[in-house]
């Protein structure tokens, strides 16, 4: 490009030296004609000195080069050329620091259009191309948008703290600055406005997780505690010599502090789980290989049961997902191991993982009830086909749950039947673990129920790109 530049330049000098030359012919050639018809020289005498000018003059223009007359412009426009080269390289830095930027960054024009959003941003939109669109459309947030407004007028920055409306429920913090840029538009400066935003959900969920834990385990805990301490004065009291008193009691004391085991690690892995919520999963896994290893995992649990489990998968499907694999290995566990607690005795469960809308068990005879997310919902809600869902049933053929039972059951520590739940070791958090790892992965959960026709759990996922 500089090559060709340098090239236009001379030519440019060339024309403009070739016209030079013709425009002094032409003066030269009126002066002496002037001087002859005035009489004040010999028409001889003023020829030959035309034309010893004109040699001079043909012989200097031949003799100096393009490059000589081009030099001193193109000097300047190289001057140009690297200082708007420097200028670019400057906003490349820019813009690529604020692509790498974890946390949303919008540039605003004066009209509230959006100039620019890091991936950050579109990932807190879920939407893929904001530019050009109005902001009040991009970020429901209204606050945001008036208080951009008056950092317009006001040229002062400002801080505004809102909530995303979505699945998952996320609050943030924006900081809004005006940018001057030195532009104008009739006449007027125009002046931009940078909307950073620092996502608090993390902090606001570990404020929430201490409170919810320390309400959860003083209520839950409260039973079993009460339990053992009791056993414990028993047992140094009048059962302190009684060998087959205190054998019992013992073996009450270690199964109500398994139970409190059990509880503390549900509830901490309910607490982790809502932590990282509103953060989208980004590993790639494949939910019939998993269904498979967490079924391979519970068979001890199986055998000691003596439950009949089936596994199938709609062939020729891609069952890949975007997803946390321990999570997901988490929530088909707790599912299966529901199953086989509720399923009958012995427990039948069927698990299958196949793509689009789970199949109804229940299409014929008396009506099923249903609780949840269909799969209808959930592709309306991500944008995409029913056919771009993967999912995974887990079905059982158990007595059934009531319909006013069932939109309860995710619920931390519902328990339909109270008695039965602690006795087969459950701890009313299996089914909320579940709810919660599926909010995280923008899915959906549905639970469908006919008494006595057995009870169905269905994730829908939706499949990776």
């Amino acid at each position: 490009m500089q090559d060709d530049l340098a090239t236009l330049i001379r030519n440019t000098a060339a024309q403009v030296r070739a016209r030079d030359f013709i425009w002094a012919i032409g003066i030269s050639a009126g002066v002496c004609a002037a001087l002859i018809a005035s009489g004040l020289a010999d028409w001889r005498l003023a020829l030959v000195t035309w034309l010893a000018f004109m040699a001079a003059l043909a012989v200097r223009y031949r003799f100096s080069s393009g490059r000589v007359w081009a030099a001193p412009v193109q000097r300047i426009v190289e001057t140009e050329l690297n200082a708007q080269e420097a200028e670019l390289a400057r906003l490349r830095m820019v813009h690529g620091v604020a692509r790498v930027l974890p946390e949303p960054l919008f540039i605003l024009d004066a009209d509230g259009m959006v100039e620019h959003a890091n991936p950050a941003a579109l990932d807190l939109v879920g939407l893929t191309e904001v530019t050009g669109r109005h902001f009040a459309s991009v970020l429901r947030a209204p606050n945001v948008f008036e208080a951009s407004e008056a950092v317009l007028s006001s040229h002062e920055p400002a801080t505004v703290e809102f909530t995303t409306i979505g699945g998952v429920e996320r609050t943030c913090r924006a900081y809004i600055a005006p940018i001057e840029t030195g532009a104008q538009q009739d006449g007027k400066n125009r002046t931009r406005v940078l909307i950073f935003v620092r996502d608090l959900t993390t902090e606001r969920r570990l404020e929430q997780m201490r409170a919810d834990f320390i309400a959860s385990a003083s209520h839950e805990l409260r039973t079993p505690l009460a339990s053992v301490i009791g056993f414990i004065e028993t047992l140094r009291g009048h059962a302190k010599d009684d060998p087959e008193a205190r054998e019992k009691f013992l073996s009450v004391m270690q199964s109500q502090a398994e139970r409190m085991q059990r509880l503390v690690a549900d509830l901490m892995s309910l607490s982790r789980i809502e932590l990282n919520e509103h953060v989208p999963p980004r590993d790639r896994v494949d939910l019939a290989e998993l269904s498979r290893d967490v079924i391979e995992s519970l068979a001890p649990l199986f055998e000691a049961a003596g439950a009949i489990v089936d596994f199938a998968q709609e062939d020729g499907v891609n069952t890949e997902i975007r997803a946390d694999r321990d999570e997901v290995f988490q929530a088909i566990q707790n599912l299966i191991d529901n199953a086989v607690k509720y399923g009958g005795d012995p427990a039948m469960v069927k698990i299958s993982v196949g793509r689009g809308a789970a199949p109804t068990p229940f299409a014929d005879g008396p009506p099923a009830h249903r609780a949840g997310d269909s799969a209808e919902q959930v592709a309306a809600r991500l944008g995409v086909g029913i056919d771009n869902l993967i999912y995974v049933q887990v079905r059982d053929f158990g007595p059934g749950i009531e319909r006013a039972d069932l939109p309860r059951l995710t619920e931390r520590f519902y328990r339909v039947n109270v008695e039965r739940s602690r006795k087969s070791g459950g701890t009313g958090l299996g089914l909320a673990i579940v709810k919660h790892i599926m909010n995280r992965h923008k899915g959906g959960f549905q639970i469908e129920s006919r008494l006595a026709g057995g009870t169905v759990f269905a994730c829908h996922f939706q499949q990776a790109p």
